[in-house]
């Protein structure tokens, strides 16, 4: 299939072919099964001049026959001037041949070039008029765009398939996803043997002569340029009905078109009558069904899986989970379709996942298969290769294969939509997150970023790291477990977290379902991972047997390995401090076996005998740690230090206490004597400049107990306070601040 490139030319363009590299195109489901043999690729170039106009209106009015790739008629293409017109662009793959051009009426002369068509206006047509371009050609069309042939159930057909950049192969058209058609007509003529499939409403079948009739289609919604559609067969029709709660008591026309043939029809009825039931759940769940008052239906053809041609797709087949994945793309593709080839995740991801909902919300249907396992399939399929981002990159915007990639814009896109519901924790809230997109952007076109601030709004969570992590970013995650049962009513979950594409996410924050198990019965746990290494401490009075990760496949992941743990007490090896002549302390500690640590506290004492926290530390989580803390504030000539461990449990222990003498060079310094003191303290204030400054006294609840003005000389300061004998007995707090911004504070015991 072809794969184009914009290029920055003003108007023509070259034209070569390189090789794609890429494998990973779709696959059973993919809509678009033709092109993964086809390795040509081309560099592509729209005219900028088809942004000048809206595209109002479409009428086709051609023949075709089955077995045939022969096209012929005119096309009616209705347009709205939005900027002044000097000429009418249009695309049309250069192996069809245009036979005459009118606008408005009026012969026109014309160059068809570079699968573009160039019609000169003079004079221009102002903004906001509305120019009729009708367009008679013929030709063969290329297999792109066009199918054709026979099958062995009998079926002789000719079909298109437009999407992504394949519609220009079959009719003159714009290729640009924001300008949805707003309404059409397509007119068949073929041989009164067949009939004729397409968008829309049958507005009637004529008898012309020479045993040939005409199908009239008609379609009065909006509809993106890749999904008019026609197929021509030898075809039986089957009907049957949807009645969705939303639109009773009416209800919505299913027409299938499939081969004449009563030992294929019996094959397959079954699954066509499956699709009311889809019709009705994903109206109770996305909003009703968008085109109810058309029909829905299914034309076959031999195109290699299935396309969601509006109102009516093309299938190769009558698979279950391919019927819902097409009828999903009505809401997830047809009605708000995706504003650029980047985010093909809002079509095939949620296509992908309508699958997955009707497995699980009508399993009854699907013999043989649980929600679990076909999750699990998704899951395997995404996490095959361990790089790639759901969304499609720039450089890869005309490569197909990546495009629809089965793996990420189909599975993986899939897959992290369930995690979004799991998300959310609130199923109301996340199927009301679809039908407000879908109302919304209603005949529109939206970006992930719309999708998300939708949740977002809906939900009111934040998922920013969401879509950072799942959608743009790379990989998966791996979890490995170890667990503890520290006491006889509680257990430890330690989880660690590797990736597989660290350059690209090296953590994977988020929601994870644990089950514990144990021979009395299982319990599941949820943890919100934020950091990796993270404990978690549950209530859990059985002997436990393991952990399963993740047991209903809510998140993309791996399990890594899972180790049950002996807890046993953290040993410090060593706690060392030191000071310099910048009156910074420096402690560094070693631990072994700290798997039941929540904190480190080093704690500090101008007497030895009254210790206060002054820093916060925590743990690493292994066998055996270092640990640097800095605390740079003087407070005496000498204090004592210590470290308070404080278990997850809430208990706690001390190490040794350490005593550091302070080298802090003369500059600004404090000390304090007596200290403990009983009825006068002398403050002790060395300074390098003149500077006035204040001191404030504070007891042990806060509260100011004295303040005095002071100025300070360069040299040596004491001050004597005498009010202290006065005081009860407790700890205070000294603070001395200088109108420079310098501060100094001391803690002293009163007697």
């Amino acid at each position: 299939m072809r794969y184009f490139f914009i290029l920055p030319v003003i108007l023509l363009l070259n034209v070569f072919s390189v090789f794609s590299q890429d494998n990973e195109g779709c696959a059973k489901m993919c809509s678009r099964a033709h092109f993964p043999a086809m390795t040509q690729r081309v560099l592509y170039y729209q005219y900028p001049t088809m942004n000048k106009y809206d595209v109002k209106y479409l009428k086709l009015d051609i023949s075709a026959e089955t077995g045939v790739r022969n096209i012929e008629g005119s096309a009616l293409t209705v347009v709205k001037a939005i900027q002044n017109l000097d000429s009418f662009v249009t695309e049309l793959k250069s192996t069809m041949t245009v036979d005459s051009i009118l606008i408005n009426g009026t012969r026109k002369i014309f160059t068809q070039l570079a699968d573009h068509i160039f019609v000169p206006l003079s004079p221009a047509i102002a903004s906001g008029n509305t120019v009729n371009a009708l367009i008679y050609y013929h030709g063969t069309a290329s297999s792109g765009g066009v199918f054709s042939g026979s099958t062995s159930s009998g079926l002789n057909y000719t079909a298109t398939l437009s999407e992504s950049y394949q519609a220009r192969e079959w009719f003159p058209c714009k290729q640009i996803l924001s300008d949805k058609i707003d309404s059409t007509d397509i007119w068949v003529t073929t041989s009164a043997i067949n009939k004729v499939g397409s968008n829309g409403l049958l507005q009637g079948v004529d008898a012309l002569p020479s045993g040939k009739v005409r199908y009239r289609w008609k379609s009065n919604y909006a509809m993106n340029y890749y999904m008019p559609s026609i197929s021509v067969g030898n075809y039986m029709e089957y009907l049957n009905y949807a009645k969705p709660l939303a639109m009773a008591p009416d209800s919505i026309l299913i027409q299938h078109y499939l081969v004449n043939s009563t030992t294929y029809f019996n094959s397959v009825k079954a699954n066509m009558d499956k699709t009311p039931a889809f019709v009705e759940k994903m109206s109770d769940l996305f909003s009703l069904y968008p085109f109810k008052n058309e029909k829905y239906g299914h034309s076959m053809a031999n195109i290699g899986g299935g396309m969601e041609h509006q109102t009516m797709t093309t299938l190769s087949s009558f698979g279950s989970t391919l019927i819902a994945h097409e009828l999903g793309h009505q809401w997830f593709g047809d009605n708000v379709t995706c504003a650029t080839w980047n985010d093909i995740w809002l079509n095939e991801g949620f296509a992908t996942y309508s699958e997955y909902l009707m497995v699980e919300k009508l399993n009854s249907l699907f013999a043989g298969t649980t929600p679990a396992s076909y999750m699990l399939s998704i899951h395997n399929n995404a996490m095959s290769l361990p790089t790639g981002s759901v969304r499609v990159p720039d450089a890869s915007i005309y490569d197909e294969n990546r495009i629809f990639s089965s793996r990420l814009s189909y599975n993986k896109g899939g897959a992290i939509i369930h995690t979004l519901r799991f998300e959310m924790q609130n199923d109301n809230l996340f199927f009301q997150t679809l039908q407000n997109y879908q109302t919304q952007f209603k005949d529109s076109v939206a970006t992930a970023e719309d999708f998300k601030l939708v949740a977002e709004n809906t939900s009111g969570k934040n998922f920013t790291d969401f879509f950072n992590q799942w959608y743009y970013g790379e990989g998966y995650p791996t979890h490995n477990i170890t667990y503890f049962k520290p006491t006889s009513d509680s257990i430890l979950i330690l989880v660690n977290e590797t990736t597989s594409a660290p350059t690209s996410i090296s953590f994977f924050k988020g929601l994870l379902e644990l089950k514990i198990t144990s021979a009395t019965g299982d319990t599941t746990v949820l943890v919100n991972l934020q950091n990796n290494n993270q404990v978690f401490k549950f209530r859990f009075t059985d002997t436990p047997t393991g952990i399963v990760v993740d047991p209903n496949n809510w998140v993309l992941n791996q399990t890594g390995t899972i180790t049950n743990g002996i807890v046993v007490p953290v040993s410090i090896t060593s706690f060392t401090g030191t000071s310099d002549a910048s009156c910074h302390y420096h402690f560094t500690w070693k631990t072994t076996n700290e798997i039941n640590v929540s904190r480190y506290e080093v704690e500090k004492s101008v007497d030895g005998i009254h210790y206060s926290s002054i820093d916060s530390k925590t743990p690493l989580f292994g066998t055996q740690n270092t640990y640097n803390s800095h605390y740079d504030f003087f407070v005496a000539d000498q204090a004592w230090f210590r470290l308070k461990i404080i278990r997850l449990d809430g208990s706690f222990l001390y190490s040794n206490a350490i005593k550091v003498n302070a080298i802090c060079q003369p500059g600004f310094h404090l000390s304090l004597s007596p200290n403990p003191t009983r009825s006068l303290l002398q403050v002790s204030i060395s300074m390098s400049s003149t500077e006035k400054a204040r001191i404030n006294i504070f007891n042990s609840i806060g509260q100011k107990v004295y303040t005095s003005s002071l100025s300070l000389n360069k040299g040596d300061n004491l001050l004597q306070i005498p009010e202290t004998q006065q005081w009860a007995t407790g700890t205070y707090l000294l603070e001395t601040r200088t109108d420079s911004g310098k501060s100094l504070n001391a803690i002293f015991i009163k007697d």
